[in-house]
């Protein structure tokens, strides 16, 4: 485990997980990041600012062959990145998490109220993605990409700054971390925000995830003309006040 000065600059857990670190009072908010993206993101950046204006612990990483942490991209998986999570929550918190995901954290953080349900008392949830993999990817394959994926055990996701080769090997990998296939057992407050014009991740998927969880204490805020970014000054404000109001339930 590395030492870490006070300062939110980038650190190395391991040598292969990077993270930075506002060090502060009350629970750990940890952010979990999207698919190809990395923490220094708007939204990552916004809660930093208000943690080291407010006095929170903050956290936020990058998973493997994300932003400064190294890995082959095409080595890859999810059990990976699940197990990058993991290691940062055992080797770099104590006490107890409000954790939000965004995107493709929304499986890490559904992930991580399933393996350490005694650290993780609330979470928010921006366009989250679980099982996006099979349930969202997949099916929307083109079918020159179909056949592509059939015949070469690959297709190259387009959108990014280069097209991403994604394989087979990576979706077989995914559905071993499925969590909307079986309950969903989470006690504490989750707030899931989800822009209406979400083209990557439609919001019924939030909603299905919402009604997919245990907790009776889950809402859904539907914001209209909210792309899957969600990422404007009214974005930001609402995600920093959202997780302002939650921290004080994010109790031992």
């Amino acid at each position: 485990m590395s030492t870490e000065p006070n300062q939110d600059s980038t650190q190395f857990l391991n040598a292969s997980i990077a993270y930075r670190h506002v060090r502060g009072e009350g629970p750990t908010v940890l952010w979990l990041g999207g698919f190809k993206s990395d923490m220094t993101g708007s939204k990552a950046e916004a809660l930093a600012q208000t943690a080291r204006a407010e006095g929170w612990d903050f956290l936020r990483f990058d998973y493997a062959a994300h932003g400064e942490s190294p890995g082959r991209w095409e080595e890859a998986r999810i059990g990976q990145w699940r197990q990058n999570v993991l290691d940062v929550v055992d080797q770099l918190t104590t006490g107890p998490l409000l954790i939000i995901g965004s995107s493709m954290g929304g499986w890490m953080a559904s992930l991580l109220m399933r393996d350490r349900p005694e650290r993780v008392k609330a979470a928010v949830l921006i366009a989250p993605a679980p099982d996006f993999a099979t349930e969202l990817m997949l099916p929307s394959l083109s079918p020159e990409d179909r056949r592509s994926l059939e015949v070469s055990g690959f297709f190259h996701l387009r959108g990014y700054d280069y097209d991403v080769p994604m394989s087979q090997a990576f979706f077989d990998e995914a559905r071993d971390h499925r969590v909307l296939d079986q309950p969903l057992v989470f006690d504490g407050p989750v707030r899931i925000l989800h822009g209406l014009a979400d083209e990557v991740v439609p919001w019924p998927h939030g909603l299905r995830l919402a009604q997919h969880l245990s907790s009776k204490d889950v809402t859904l805020e539907l914001i209209k003309g909210g792309d899957h970014r969600l990422s404007g000054p009214a974005d930001l404000r609402r995600l920093v006040d959202t997780v302002r109001a939650l921290r004080p339930l994010a109790k031992p």
